[in-house]
């Protein structure tokens, strides 16, 4: 189920992820978050075995489908 995956990330992966989607490199949300380049590829790469995505714009869509489930 594509929310206990959501569930399943740790508060940093999840930051990470947003950033992400958003378009950043991970050059970028590493300065961001104060953390080294190679740490943001770590979280990362966490981010898309959680959620079983195999391409960004797959987890894109996810976060997409999450959010309809959950509107602000």
């Amino acid at each position: 189920d594509l929310k206990a995956r959501a569930e399943s990330l740790t508060p940093r992966e999840r930051e990470v992820m947003a950033l992400v989607v958003d378009g950043r490199a991970n050059k970028v949300i590493a300065i961001d978050l104060g953390l080294s380049e190679r740490t943001v590829e770590i979280h990362r790469a966490h981010v898309m075995e959680k959620m079983a995505a195999d391409s960004l714009p797959a987890l894109v869509r996810m976060l997409t489908l999450l959010d309809d489930d959950h509107p602000a």
